[in-house]
């Protein structure tokens, strides 16, 4: 197998690994960054952190919900505004003071009302139809991301990922939000954002494509599904594209991952036990699959081993780059984090097409 050096972000069982990687990238964005892998986005500098960072954590604090919504927003993208054609930025238009809602303030994430007509929350004399029950004013838009696509300095797109809740809570009651209600909401509350941004930003003409994507937050407390995306709608010029999308992430192993993939749970069980039998004592492996209409998409593995010296580990490293040649599939992304004692020792990823991994080691 090839070994070549990479970057990334290994956090908890989530798919935190960093997306930011472009090779032979065809962009001349003024100080744009090259990346790795010839898949993803290159970012812009000098690179301007929004001070939208600290509302995200305010209002989902969950980090492995934040990551998919970031990540999976970019993912998505990749079909409308091709990675080797645009670099990007974040939330260069919807800032802090366009979203904040806090103390009756007026931003896109309020409630509808006379002083707040942008509002994307309906408002308090409103009847929500959650398709299980009427709720009057109900807090449906949690949160929103924005990303920004350039190309020679020139804007090309905007990607805008909403974050929505699944149910509703009112009076002691819960509502559960239909896939039909829900869609309803979307395809109104998507439209009035793109006029919002075209009629508030100069930069946003009618000839800048904007994607919205709903990312469906999962409350409950007992799922290891954080939620995903469900539906997304794209606004070229006067044209306008509306599909919906079945995103699910599930833990591995589970009786719900054999359910869904029985051979990549086979191959899974059998990776895991040829891994515990390098180094026997105090080595586990668990991880979660991503599935895109009922399909594997991304497997993640979390490899936990204590104690264990630099020679021991390097061992471990080595069988699981070679091992993970158990999983046949090639429309599946594979990423492997290897801790020693909670510290990460290694990141092992293995592109779609391909058997080829690449490995970073950090001892």
């Amino acid at each position: 197998m090839n070994k070549k050096t990479i970057i990334g972000l290994c956090t908890g069982m989530s798919f935190a690994f960093s997306s930011l990687w472009l090779a032979g990238c065809t962009v001349t964005n003024s100080n744009q960054v090259s990346a790795f892998d010839p898949g993803d986005y290159p970012a812009i500098l000098p690179y301007e952190s929004s001070d939208m960072r600290g509302k995200h954590v305010g209002l989902i604090s969950n980090i492995d919900i934040r990551t998919q919504l970031e990540s999976g927003l970019m993912s998505l993208s990749k079909e409308f505004f091709p990675v080797n054609e645009v670099g990007y930025k974040n939330h260069v238009f919807l800032d802090f003071d366009e979203l904040d809602a806090t103390d009756g303030s007026r931003g896109l994430l309020g409630t509808l009302r006379d002083d707040n007509p942008n509002g994307l929350n309906p408002g308090a004399d409103e009847v929500f139809d959650t398709g299980n029950g009427q709720v009057n004013g109900p807090i449906i838009l949690v949160d929103l991301y924005e990303i920004d696509f350039y190309s020679n300095d020139q804007l090309k797109g905007i990607s805008i990922g909403l974050a929505v809740t699944d149910k509703i809570s009112k009076d002691g009651q819960e509502y559960e939000i239909t896939p039909e209600a829900m869609e309803n909401y979307l395809k109104v509350t998507s439209s009035k954002l793109v006029t919002y941004l075209r009629q508030r930003f100069n930069e946003v003409n009618n000839h800048i494509p904007i994607l919205v994507a709903a990312y469906q937050l999962n409350t409950d407390p007992i799922s290891v599904d954080k939620g995903g995306y469900i539906y997304e709608a794209y606004f070229n010029g006067s044209h306008t594209e509306y599909k919906t999308i079945d995103e699910k992430y599930v833990l591995v192993p589970s009786s719900e991952f054999t359910e869904m993939d029985a051979e990549m749970a086979s191959q899974f069980n059998q990776f895991k036990n040829d891994v515990a039998t390098v180094l026997a004592d105090s080595t586990y492996t668990t991880g979660e699959a991503k599935f895109e209409n009922g399909t594997c998409a991304a497997l993640r593995l979390n490899i936990q081993t204590y104690g264990k010296t630099s020679g021991e580990i390097l061992a471990v490293i080595q069988s699981v780059n070679e091992k993970l040649a158990v999983f046949t599939s090639l429309d599946v992304e594979y990423r492997v984090c290897i801790y020693n004692n909670k510290e990460v020792a290694a990141l092992i990823y293995r592109p779609l097409n391909t058997t080829n991994t690449n490995v970073i080691t950090t001892f």
